[in-house]
């Protein structure tokens, strides 16, 4: 029993209720953000880039600024937050989110501005780890992959602010007053800020298997007694298997490892370098394609003479994919629903490549479709491919390696976006095609499995 009664008592005695959705409901507003910044930047940089004068140097160097600042981010995250906790790391990263957006009104040139984008993709970095990881660790299993994914909604939500800001700040994707939409977006900086400070909850998981037994079991205690007034207190021996289950799994892993809980050491161990590399090497190269693409989706639009309301007509894309996701992720599993996903990917940038503007909205919208189906699976395929103990260090370093490729992209796609328009779409076709290719080889799938299985296979 012992084995599996963490996932006994989070599905049979804690059930599936209010807290989780109040916990959703605050950890959303940072996916929300995410999906605002990302809409944010497609303004902002064409925005900049005519209002300061921008070089091509410059721009690489504002567009490499956010994807830096979540490779730093990531590894602050992956080093800390198995150490200090997951909350502790939130609270942190909130505090300086709601202190760069409201800077971000006051930038006066682009040495200001990418500094700021900097340190705003450094805490956008070890939040988004953080909500993955505090989610996953407190959901029962049969509903983990659903509840990751709609986090992806409020992503989607978070552009839908932009949309509307954009409507009413900017005149067009290149022109606009950008500091009131940045002076807007910290109202949503502070209601996380506040949120996560008086109502997110440590992940009991961590605190068990962080010798904090006692407050890892307060914590489920109070979880039950949030979902369910008439909940019935963990009883003495549901109590002795869970701490017989933590022994377990420390021992274990000492046994491996002979090492201290958080060192990178671990995820290239034997028991963890085959899913290491893989996470790496993917993470990477997807990023690489998304990122190169992102980057110069708006000067396209606009140099085809497009509209705000073509911009926003590509990011229709991602509503379906949050559909697709949710029945797919589950009932599918991780790994087939991301086979199929990467695999039109390959299809439609190669297509935009060969077919130019006969096919842009459309393919850049599929595009879209891919990348969200995309980004929603592999944070539950990584996230759920290491133990608790290194959770945050394997997921941390893993978006590390996609936060790096993303800080690559512009200094290599706009040089050659600028030479030809549409090459990028032909190298981001044949960079995710390797991506397919490591996905069929993945070694693991949690599907509707128990986390923190000690023989992973």
């Amino acid at each position: 029993m012992s084995e599996q009664i963490l996932e006994q008592v989070l599905e049979q005695r804690l059930g599936f209720g209010k807290h989780y959705w109040r916990q959703f409901f605050i950890i959303s507003f940072i996916d929300f953000l995410d999906g605002a910044e990302f809409l944010y930047l497609a303004l902002l940089t064409p925005a900049l880039k005519q209002e300061w004068n921008l070089s091509i140097l410059e721009l690489s160097i504002f567009g490499s600024s956010f994807t830096l600042g979540l490779t730093i981010g990531s590894i602050i995250c992956g080093f800390l937050a198995d150490k200090m906790g997951r909350k502790s790391i939130l609270i942190i990263a909130t505090v300086f989110q709601a202190a760069v957006v409201f800077l971000t009104v006051f930038s006066q040139n682009i040495i200001q501005m990418s500094l700021l984008r900097l340190i705003y993709g450094t805490v956008i970095g070890m939040n988004l780890a953080i909500s993955s990881i505090l989610m996953i660790e407190v959901t029962p299993k049969l509903h983990r992959g659903k509840i990751i994914v709609a986090l992806q909604v409020l992503i989607l939500l978070g552009r839908c602010w932009i949309m509307i800001l954009g409507y009413i700040f900017m005149e067009s994707i290149s022109q606009g007053n950008w500091r009131a939409i940045s002076l807007c977006n910290c109202i949503p900086c502070l209601l996380c800020l506040i949120g996560t400070i008086f109502w997110i909850q440590e992940s009991p998981r961590f605190l068990i298997l962080n010798e904090e037994i006692q407050k890892g079991i307060d914590n489920l205690n109070y979880i039950g007694q949030f979902n369910n007034s008439e909940y019935q207190m963990l009883t003495d021996d549901e109590i002795q298997s869970i701490k017989e289950w933590a022994q377990m799994q420390k021992l274990h892993h000492q046994q491996q490892q002979q090492q201290q809980n958080n060192s990178i050491k671990q995820l290239f161990n034997q028991e963890n370098l085959t899913i290491t590399w893989r996470n790496y090497l993917i993470n990477f190269l997807f990023m690489f394609a998304m990122m190169a693409i992102f980057n110069i989706l708006p000067f396209i639009l606009d140099d085809e003479n497009k509209s705000l309301l073509h911009l926003y007509i590509v990011d229709i894309g991602e509503i379906p994919a949050l559909f697709v996701m949710l029945y797919s992720i589950d009932k599918f599993g991780r790994l087939p629903t991301l086979l199929f996903s990467t695999t039109v990917l390959i299809l439609i940038l190669f297509s935009i490549w060969y077919w130019k503007l006969y096919v842009i909205i459309i393919g850049l919208t599929i595009f879209k479709f891919c990348c969200k189906i995309n980004c929603g699976t592999l944070s539950v395929l990584f996230a759920e491919s290491y133990h608790t103990l290194y959770r945050s260090l394997g997921l941390g370093t893993t978006n590390a390696m996609g936060g790096l490729a993303g800080s690559l992209a512009p200094f290599l796609i706009f040089p050659i976006y600028f030479y030809n328009y549409y090459l990028p779409f032909l190298i981001c076709s044949v960079i995710s095609l390797f991506t397919l290719v490591l996905l069929m080889f993945y070694p693991i799938d949690l599907t509707k499995k128990a986390l923190d299985q000690l023989k992973q296979k």
